[in-house]
C-alpha cells in the first residue's frame, strides 16, 4: 500500500473547497507548510495530521493511502478475540475433567516434572540467589 499523502491532500482540499491559506489558517500553520506537504518536500506530524484528516472529513487513513480498510481484513483486536474463544478440545479439557487425570497421571520424564512444576525452579533460584547474596555480604 502507497503512501499518497500529497496527491490525497491536494484532492481532497480543493473538494472541500479550500485554499492553501484557508486550510493553513484552521490549522495555524502558513501557507508555505502546507504548501510543502502538498508538494511531498515535507509531511506533518501524527497529531497534525489527524487535524488535517478531521478539518477534509475523512479518515487519515484515506488520507495516507487514498482508501479505507478492506472490510474482509480483521484487525489485531478480532484475531485476539479469535483465539480468547473456547474451541472444542478446550471445553472437553474443563468439563470432562482432563485436567485431572493429566495432573495425577504418573510423571515418566523429565519434561513432564518441568511442565507441571516449573514454579519450584523459580522458588529455588530465588533461594539459591538469596543465600548466595547473604553469603557474599
Amino acid at each position: 500500500m502507497d503512501i499518497v499523502f500529497a496527491q490525497q491532500l491536494t484532492n481532497l482540499r480543493k473538494q472541500k473547497g479550500l485554499s492553501q491559506q484557508q486550510l493553513a489558517d484552521k490549522l495555524y500553520m502558513t501557507r508555505q507548510a502546507v504548501s510543502k506537504w502538498e508538494t511531498g518536500e515535507s509531511s506533518p506530524d501524527l497529531n497534525r495530521m489527524q487535524e488535517i484528516a478531521d478539518i477534509l472529513d475523512v479518515s487519515v487513513q484515506v488520507l495516507l493511502f487514498g482508501t479505507q480498510v478492506e472490510p474482509g481484513k480483521t484487525s489485531f483486536h478480532d484475531k485476539v478475540s479469535e483465539y480468547m474463544q473456547q474451541d472444542e478440545a478446550d471445553k472437553d479439557w474443563h468439563q470432562n475433567h482432563r485436567w485431572r487425570q493429566w495432573q495425577y497421571s504418573p510423571i515418566t520424564n523429565g519434561w513432564e516434572f518441568l511442565a507441571r512444576y516449573y514454579w519450584l525452579l523459580f522458588a529455588l533460584i530465588g533461594m539459591i540467589g538469596w543465600f548466595t547474596l547473604q553469603y557474599l555480604k
